[in-house]
């Protein structure tokens, strides 16, 4: 009687193979910007049908160096803890606030080169996410939300301000309070309707929903 073959975990040169998950990862640039993306990957996994990608957030605290300390993070911790703990990084996500770029041309970044970089630690994916023209930006498309957080009576008429920053500092005056960026924006962001920010930002998030895999 023939025995049954069962799969082996062994490959040709004796050394078990352990199957690895796939992996995303998504740069930020600054606190707020990951409070934000953490509520949005919430967000998702409530949203979607089936099970998201594993996926983890680095903050690299600003975008000076962002090259070099993006590669660094990549080498010296992702890809050795990567390795150890048995899942693939098959994604790079890199979120920026555009409006640093457009106003300090000094801080550029060769997006193709670091793309090909990347691809040579071996990670399929690169993605970049642009946050036009700040996070603040992206708060602000829930403006019912945010005055419902700082209990003003009406929603202003006319907020002013150039940016976004300056829009959200304008609100905050108005309740007799200061906005303050990064951690301290923790509740406001809590008390946000997510779907509003996701689906009037869907062309920038298109790419990490499908990376995801949102259904």
């Amino acid at each position: 009687m023939q025995k049954k073959l069962t799969p082996s975990l062994n490959n040709q040169h004796g050394k078990q193979h352990i199957p690895t998950k796939p992996h995303i990862i998504i740069f930020v640039e600054g606190d707020t910007d990951e409070l934000l993306f953490r509520a949005i990957l919430n967000h998702y996994k409530l949203l979607s049908s089936s099970p998201l990608c594993q996926c983890s957030i680095c903050n690299l605290r600003g975008v000076t160096r962002y090259s070099s300390k993006l590669l660094a993070k990549l080498s010296n911790e992702y890809l050795p803890e990567a390795k150890k703990k048995h899942f693939t990084i098959k994604t790079i996500c890199c979120s920026y606030d555009t409006d640093v770029f457009e106003e300090r041309n000094l801080l550029t970044i060769d997006w193709k080169s670091l793309s090909k970089r990347v691809k040579r630690l071996g990670i399929d994916s690169f993605i970049r996410i642009e946050v036009s023209r700040s996070i603040e930006d992206w708060i602000l498309e829930d403006i019912d939300g945010i005055c419902k957080f700082l209990k003003l009576k009406s929603i202003p008429k006319n907020i002013k301000g150039d940016n976004g920053n300056d829009k959200l500092s304008y609100l905050y005056a108005k309740a007799g309070r200061t906005y303050q960026k990064g951690n301290a924006t923790k509740a406001l962001i809590e008390s946000l309707d997510l779907s509003l920010i996701v689906n009037k930002r869907k062309e920038a998030l298109k790419d990490l929903e499908e990376a995801l895999g949102v259904k």
